[in-house]
């Protein structure tokens, strides 16, 4: 509920200037959480053994974190000569993890 009424003083005029500024701290600076945890969690959701089964790289820390979550920069694996997921384009890709 804090982060949704952080960006917002306007829908709660009462909420004292102090307050909403933690609630602001809150959303900008957190830390993120362990790498092998965020792997875990992508494996999981994509029903691989190892991030790297569909990812050729990803960075190992993430680029972004939040209290939402952290995000990720990785490159799709190559499959059969054509990029995972699809055509050729676009193999970059932002994985964001919650």
């Amino acid at each position: 509920l804090g982060q949704a009424l952080a960006p917002r003083p306007d829908v709660f005029p009462g909420v004292p200037a102090a307050a909403m500024a933690e609630l602001q701290a809150l959303c900008d600076a957190v830390p993120p959480f362990d790498s092998q945890v965020a792997y875990k969690v992508i494996c999981d959701e994509l029903g691989v053994a190892s991030v790297h089964d569909v990812f050729e790289s990803i960075t190992p820390e993430p680029v972004a974190s939040a209290s939402l979550g952290q995000v990720y920069r990785a490159r799709l694996r190559r499959r059969g000569g054509r990029r995972h997921g699809g055509g050729d384009a676009t193999s970059d890709v932002a994985i964001k993890v919650q």
